[in-house]
Parts: C-alpha cells; sequence; structure tokens
C-alpha cells in the first residue's frame, strides 16, 4: 500500500514550514526586547566589538582578482563584490548560479530545472558571452558558444572561501571574454577544512543531496582533502510537461604543501559525472506546429587537475606558475562535444621605486575539441584545436603619500580566429581617509568569436516548402569594448557601509543575423552598442543581531545595426532590487529572508516577479547545524528566462522547501 503520495507529503512540509515561520515570527515580535536585556554586559559589548571588528574587515578584506595580487578591498579600483562562506551558508542557497543571485548588478535567471542565463551589465542569455567564470584560476568558459556550462559548475559550497564578482571590463588581466566582468570562485585551503563533514537534506525541488569532506595533515608541511558529492533535483513545470531533471554526482580532493615559508605547492582535481532531462524540439516540415520534440538525457562528464607553484622573494616580490588540463565530455541529441584543454600561465610581483608595484605574465592555451553533428546542428571543422597567447604588464604608482594610486597596464593577446588584440586600462583610486575610496577607469576588452559564430549551421525553423537555416560566418570579427566606470566605496558609520559604481559602454562589431533570403539566415559582426547604469549597495545594521543588506540595480541599452540585421533585445531588467535580513534571533538561532524584485524582459516576453526566500537556522552545537529552506515562496510558479540555442521547453519555476543537516567531526 502506497502511505503517502507525493502531494501529501509537500502538503505536510508546507504547512510544517509555515509553522515554525509563525512561532519564529511570533516569538521574535513578543521576545525581541527581552532577548536583548537577557544577553549580559559583557557579551553584548563583545557582540559590539565583534560587529565594529566586522565591518571594518570588510573594506580590510583581501581580493585578488582585481590586481592579480592581494590587497584591501578599499584599496579595490574596481566595481568588485565579495561572497563569503558566510554569505554562502546563510543564503539557504544549493547550488553556485543560486548563490550569485545576492550579488548587485548580477542578472541571474533560471531557465529550467539545470540551465541558467547569468550576465554583468547586459547581454543576458543562456550563454552569456561577455562574462569569464573562473574556479581558482581555470577558466570554466566555452569557446564553442561563448559562455559558460552552468550546470557542470558544482562542488561542496562549504569548500568556497569566497566567490569575487567584478562587474565591468577585466580584459587587462584576465585576457579576452571578461568584458562585461569576471566571476572568480576561490575554494579554501586544505588546512581549513581539516577534520569531517556530512551534509544531506532534501525536499520538493532539491529531492535528494548529500556531500562528505575529509581533511587532514601528513607531517607539519603537507594538508589534504577528499570530498564526494551527489544531489538530484526535480523537474520545473510545463505547459507540455518537463522532463528537466538533473542528476548529478562529483568527487574530487586538493592537496597543500609547504617546505618553506617561502614556497607552496598546490595540487587539486575533480571529476563529475552526471544526467540532465530535457524536452528538445526539432523543426520539421509537417504542418501545423513543423517541428517534433524528443525527450533525451544528456550525459555529461569531466574532470580536471590543477597544479600550482607560488614562490615568495620578499613581501612585494613573488611568482606564481600554474598549470591545469581540463576534459569536458557533453552528449546530446542536437550535438555530441569532447573538448580538452591545456592552460599555463606565470606571472611575477615586483615592488619598484617611487612606490611601484608591478605585475607581469604571460600564458598560453590550447584547447582542442571533437565535435559530433547532427540534423539539426553542425560545426565545419568537427576537429579544431584553438590556440591563444597572452602577455600582460600593469604598474600601481602611490602618489601624493598613498592617497591616490595610479594603475596603468595593458594586456596583448593573440589567439586562433583573430591577429594581435591590445587591451589596455587606466585606473585611479583616491582614499581621502582610510574608510572612503573614490575610483575610476578606463579600459577596452574584447570578446573573441565562438565556433558556433565561425562555422556552424542550424536549423532554426520549418516551412511548407524548406528549413530556415542559420549560419555561421568566417569573417566574424572579435567583440570590443570601451567601459567608462565612476565608483564609491564607504564605510559610513560603525554601522552602517555603502558600495556604489556607474559606468557607461561602448561596443563595436557585436553579434546581430542578416536575413538573405527565406531560408538562409547569416551571423554578422556590425552591431554597435552602447549601455548605461548603476548599481548601489550597502549593509546597515539596525542592531548588534539584525543587519540589512539593500542592493539596487539600473540598466539601459541602445543598440543600433545596418539594414536588414536583427539584433536581440530586450533580454536584461531595467531594474533590479534586493533586500536580504539576517537576524541572530538567540546564539543558536538564524532568521534570513531575502526579497527580490526583477524587472519585466520585453525581448522575451517575460512579466516582472517579486519573491521571497526563507532560512531558519538552528545551531544546536558548534557541530551540528540544522536549516529549513523556502524558495520562491510568494508565487506557486513563474518565469525567469527562455531557452536558446538549443530550443527546448519553455518551464516556469516552481515553490521549493528542503531540509537541511551539516554535521562536523
Amino acid at each position: 500500500m502506497k502511505w503517502f503520495s507525493l502531494r501529501s507529503i509537500q502538503a505536510m512540509a508546507t504547512t510544517l514550514f509555515w509553522w515554525l515561520l509563525t512561532t519564529v515570527s511570533s516569538s521574535a515580535s513578543e521576545g525581541l526586547i527581552a532577548h536583548a536585556a537577557d544577553v549580559s554586559q559583557s557579551n553584548t559589548q563583545a557582540t559590539q566589538d565583534l560587529t565594529e571588528l566586522r565591518l571594518e574587515q570588510l573594506l580590510a578584506m583581501e581580493v585578488t582578482s582585481v590586481s592579480k595580487k592581494a590587497q584591501p578591498l578599499s584599496q579595490a579600483p574596481s566595481a568588485i563584490f565579495i561572497v563569503t562562506q558566510e554569505d554562502i551558508r546563510r543564503s539557504g542557497a544549493n547550488s553556485i548560479p543560486e548563490v550569485l543571485r545576492m550579488v548587485p548588478g548580477l542578472h541571474v535567471a533560471r531557465i529550467d530545472s539545470q540551465k541558467y542565463a547569468i550576465t554583468s551589465r547586459g547581454f543576458n542569455g543562456r550563454f552569456a558571452d561577455d562574462l569569464l567564470v573562473l574556479i581558482d584560476g581555470r577558466t570554466v568558459y566555452s569557446p564553442l558558444v561563448a559562455g559558460t556550462f552552468w550546470e557542470v559548475q558544482d562542488f561542496p559550497l562549504e569548500d568556497i572561501d569566497r566567490i569575487e564578482v567584478i562587474r565591468g571590463p577585466g580584459g587587462t588581466l584576465w585576457g579576452a571574454n571578461a568584458v562585461n566582468g569576471a566571476i572568480h570562485i576561490i575554494t579554501k585551503k586544505a588546512k581549513d577544512t581539516q577534520g569531517a563533514l556530512i551534509t544531506a537534506g532534501g525536499g520538493t525541488e532539491e529531492r535528494a543531496f548529500a556531500t562528505l569532506r575529509y581533511g587532514g595533515t601528513i607531517g607539519n608541511a603537507l594538508s589534504y582533502r577528499l570530498y564526494g558529492k551527489g544531489f538530484e533535483r526535480d523537474s520545473t513545470s510545463g505547459t507540455d510537461g518537463n522532463h528537466d531533471n538533473w542528476r548529478m554526482g562529483r568527487t574530487g580532493g586538493r592537496l597543500d604543501w609547504e617546505p618553506s615559508t617561502q614556497d607552496s605547492v598546490t595540487l587539486q582535481g575533480d571529476y563529475y559525472h552526471g544526467l540532465a532531462g530535457q524536452m528538445t524540439s526539432f523543426p520539421t516540415l509537417l504542418a501545423p506546429s513543423f517541428s517534433r520534440s524528443a525527450i533525451e538525457d544528456i550525459r555529461m562528464s569531466g574532470g580536471n587537475v590543477l597544479g600550482r607553484w607560488k614562490h615568495q622573494f620578499g613581501s612585494q616580490n613573488e611568482m606564481i606558475l600554474q598549470l591545469y588540463y581540463d576534459n569536458t565530455r557533453r552528449n546530446e541529441l542536437s550535438f555530441m562535444e569532447i573538448r580538452n584543454t591545456v592552460d599555463v600561465d606565470f606571472q611575477h610581483r615586483a615592488a619598484l621605486p617611487f612606490g611601484q608595484d608591478l605585475v607581469w605574465g604571460i600564458g598560453y592555451r590550447v584547447s582542442g575539441d571533437r565535435l559530433r553533428n547532427s540534423e539539426n546542428l553542425a560545426f565545419d571543422p568537427p576537429e579544431q584545436s584553438l590556440r591563444t597567447f597572452s602577455a600582460f604588464v600593469q604598474d600601481e604608482i602611490k602618489l601624493f603619500q598613498d592617497k591616490l594610486r595610479l594603475t596603468v597596464g595593458a594586456k596583448y593577446l593573440k589567439n586562433t580566429y583573430t591577429g594581435g588584440l591590445i587591451q589596455p586600462n587606466v585606473r585611479l583610486l583616491y582614499n581621502p581617509t582610510p574608510n572612503h575610496s573614490i575610483w575610476g577607469s578606463v579600459t577596452r576588452s574584447n570578446r573573441l568569436p565562438s565556433r558556433f559564430e565561425r562555422g556552424s549551421r542550424q536549423l532554426i525553423a520549418g516551412t511548407p516548402t524548406e528549413f530556415v537555416e542559420l549560419q555561421g560566418n568566417s569573417a566574424v570579427r572579435n567583440e570590443n569594448l570601451w567601459g567608462y566606470e565612476i565608483g564609491y566605496r564607504a564605510q559610513l558609520s560603525v554601522n552602517l557601509s555603502v558600495d556604489a559604481a556607474a559606468f557607461y559602454n561602448h561596443y563595436t562589431h557585436s553579434s546581430g543575423e542578416q536575413e538573405l533570403s527565406e531560408s538562409l539566415v547569416l551571423i554578422r559582426s556590425n552591431v554597435t552598442t552602447r549601455t548605461y547604469g548603476g548599481e548601489l549597495a550597502g549593509e546597515w545594521r539596525m542592531l548588534t543581531w539584525w543587519r540589512l543588506r539593500p542592493a539596487f540595480s539600473y540598466f539601459q541599452v541602445r543598440r543600433s545595426a545596418p539594414e536588414g540585421i536583427e539584433v536581440e533585445s530586450g533580454e536584461e531588467p531595467a531594474h533590479q532590487l534586493s533586500i536580504r535580513s539576517l537576524m541572530d534571533l538567540t546564539n543558536t538561532l538564524e532568521f534570513d529572508t531575502t526579497f527580490r524584485f526583477v524587472d519585466r524582459l520585453p525581448g522575451l516576453g517575460i512579466s516582472n516577479y517579486q519573491n521571497l526566500d526563507v532560512r531558519l537556522g538552528w545551531r544546536p552545537t558548534s557541530h551540528v547545524e540544522f536549516s529549513l529552506v523556502g524558495h520562491n515562496l510568494l508565487e506557486a510558479r513563474h518565469h525567469e528566462f527562455k531557452p536558446e540555442f538549443i530550443q527546448t521547453s519553455v518551464s516556469q519555476i516552481q515553490r521549493g522547501l528542503f531540509a537541511k543537516v551539516t554535521w562536523r567531526f
């Protein structure tokens, strides 16, 4: 006999969640003053001291992605946002894309159960081609489609030390494709993950998930960790019934060796294998729909190995040599891809006279693929190796007793598809006081053409007599950007900090489509685009146990193209607003909420939406944590984006509840 149906389980979970929510709200409203009074004066003072230190530490926190060197956030001349491990834990997110929703200026849209569209400052899509994504210095940007397959970028969130998100051009240091921004996910050192960690949970959409990690040491100089992770996510909602459930398993580890005080060696790697369901539509010549659908399971697998050696010559004199190998395999009805990438990168930092801090480096990457074509999608040639050589130099000059810092630099890049490119940048930072920073920049960045843009044929529609084909173009050029930014970052008081940025970007040679005949559409690169906007974020500690983090972003785009060229538009929200609330109700009980408003996407016919995520966390001991999480609580289901590249079912994102337990020992 079937004692419990899925619907009854969901109903009980929903009832339990709202009962807990009501209980917490009631107890909070009746006992907030008592809660503050019950805490001893000494503990209150200690908490206040910790609060002050935390806000000061925010500006003093070291970042590495802006200048490829460790520097305090207050001295970073860029629009950068740091997601800490504590932010991740209290977000209630269960995947990297969901974590990124908290970043001001990022547009994160879920397409279906496993696919996401993520961008910074415009040009969103399943493959946002102007956003570079890295994990510990290893790029996961795909040259096949000029974007990131987010469904395979997953590992234990507890292993992340921080995520540094740069909004705006970063081509001088990170190379091509960091046009609108870069996301750098930095994992913890092995010595910071000692002992055992077990997490497990499940719910209505996050059906089941579990992580096992163990870290140890060998002698005094070597530390390591090993992990395994698996999960299953339910299908989303669709008019025809979706089949986009998602199952993934992953394992990996990291080894850190410090043979001396001057040297450190890191060796790390991962392997994953998974299935992602989807219902794919293919064009036909048969009325009335001129299409047929097929249910499939995409097979995804891959692995990587990365080695890094860092040698410290002095306090501001160091070198880093990094080498990695990355293999990815993807098999679906429309195409099959096997890609192997080898990348070597060297950089050196040296202190020079007259307050100069110089960083320079060279790099070389080979990315080779083998593709299987289908009737719907074909690449020419089916096998190709893309080679990229790069060299950069950047100098930071301290002026006027370190209150003014001038940064100048340039990167030279040569790729299989393009000749030599030079990407310069000039940045200026002014610190009138240690807690206030004003900065501005002028930067040039480039995006390289993708394999799809240069040499592909895709059937995009059917008619009673013939197919409509979208064809790549070997004459597609690299996209060019000149970006202008200004920003302000400050700790205004002990309890209030603010971060603001504004930008204007001018793009040339952006992609568009030209209809040559009723059956042939050609990809061109003769679109001019202008974007402008800004982001505003802050943190306000209202009470010692309650923090608010509001964020707002504004974006506008203007595109122009020759007659006959079609361009995509209206795929970015003009306004986004979020408010995060983090409450420490007691020493062991946490109550966190995130409200989001996302403006409409007129080009996709998607309405604006607002939603609420809630997390209730209980830590009875320092080793155990229970959490109950609700996502998208204001609507039963809603649209966030539509499929691109491969036409799959249009999905609605559903309300979800899950419970999670974390045990450290």
